[in-house]
């Protein structure tokens, strides 16, 4: 009776605890965000090329947020020099980018003025003209399966020390199959294709942050400075990949700048790496000096360097199969397996007895415009 009345007591002392540990309730914790989006300005004043100049706005943290761009658009930028002389405005091309090309004098340091919309205006700090150095080359081997590049430069006046690198890949791939039909929704007919959706190239700019440093070392000399990782398959350099490498030439302060930002974006994951931190560069709003502005303008020479990657270079099996299976298309439902783009047509079915008109597959599959454009770079072999 003792052992029936202790196990009553037990379930009855179970069923709040266990009843509670099912019970999840989400915590969403508050976020305190800024209700000002600020400035934010990515660019160099390039004195042998063209300068670039990209300007938006951080966003703030909310729930729904979509995460969207928010580009500066209608702002009038001028590079001024400390001798009070001044370059035409830069071109806005569209999407918050300015650019232009201009003859800069090595020996005069240079700064940006940013006069936004809204009529808020905007100076960076004056720069010494900065000289890059040739890049020596770019060089690339296998790390663990992957594809790793590098930046190697030197300069034998020992005068730069601080490098920065950004790249543009492009990269040819082609569809699995060969489409040689077009479905026509006007006339609901098949008809030859008269372009070729087969052969693509992408091209996508760099993401990441590259720097390197000499400072500690005895020579200004940069060996195997890591660039882009390519992972092992990867459709890029499944024909023909390329990537253009820009270098330029830092002060130590934009080095500085651009190391904490690094830090802020890519080295924070654990408690044991780089906590955050406000990373201020050398831009400053002079209509409201409180106002914080993101963003490190340099300015002097740039180099670049293409290299090119065959996919025959590749270890066997580094091409995956692509799940793309071909379905035979009834000639009375053209219409309903063609009419919605989802599928293409491949190759019509010449037996006049049977009751398929042609094959098909998706269109990731069979156009490979899905992903890219079949206008072949000028710069492609």
């Amino acid at each position: 009776m003792e052992q029936n009345h202790f196990s009553i007591k037990l379930l009855l002392y179970c069923i709040p605890v266990l009843s509670f540990a099912g019970c999840k309730v989400p915590y969403d914790p508050p976020v305190n965000s800024s209700k000002t989006h600020y400035l934010v300005v990515d660019g160099y004043l390039d004195g042998n090329g063209t300068t670039t100049i990209k300007l938006s706005r951080t966003r703030n943290i909310s729930t729904r947020d979509t995460a969207a761009d928010i580009m500066e658009k209608g702002a009038h930028l001028v590079i001024e020099d400390e001798n009070n002389d001044t370059w035409p405005p830069l071109d806005e091309i569209g999407n918050g980018i300015y650019a232009g090309v201009f003859s800069l004098f090595p020996a005069n340091r240079y700064r940006l003025h940013i006069t936004a919309a809204d009529g808020r205006e905007y100076l960076s700090d004056f720069v010494s003209y900065k000289l890059a150095p040739p890049i020596d080359n770019i060089t690339w081997d296998f790390k663990g399966g992957d594809v790793q590049l590098y930046a190697n430069t030197h300069d034998p006046q020992n005068s730069t020390t601080f490098y920065r690198w950004s790249y543009e890949e492009t990269w040819e791939f082609h569809s699995f199959y060969v489409s040689n039909l077009k479905f026509d929704p006007q006339t609901q007919a098949l008809t030859p294709r008269t372009d070729q959706v087969h052969i693509c190239w992408q091209s996508q700019n760099s993401f990441s942050i590259f720097i390197g440093s000499s400072a500690k070392l005895n020579e200004d000399v940069i060996n195997k400075a890591p660039l882009n990782l390519i992972s092992y398959g990867d459709k890029r350099i499944s024909v023909l990949y390329s990537t253009l490498v820009t270098q330029y030439a830092l002060d130590s302060a934009g080095y500085n700048y651009w190391n904490a930002m690094k830090g802020n974006t890519e080295n924070v994951g654990s408690i044991f790496d780089p906590q955050p931190n406000l990373t201020r560069g050398n831009i400053h709003c002079t209509t409201d000096p409180s106002e914080l502005v993101i963003g490190y303008i340099g300015a002097g020479t740039t180099q670049q360097q293409r290299i090119f990657i065959d996919n025959n270079q590749m270890p066997p099996g580094w091409n995956s199969i692509p799940d793309c299976p071909i379905d035979s298309i009834d000639r009375d439902s053209i219409v309903y397996f063609l009419g919605d783009m989802v599928r293409i047509p491949i190759d019509k079915v010449t037996d006049p007895f049977s009751r398929f008109a042609c094959t098909a597959s998706s269109r990731s599959c069979t156009d490979c415009t899905f992903f890219g454009t079949n206008i072949k770079p000028l710069f492609w072999p």
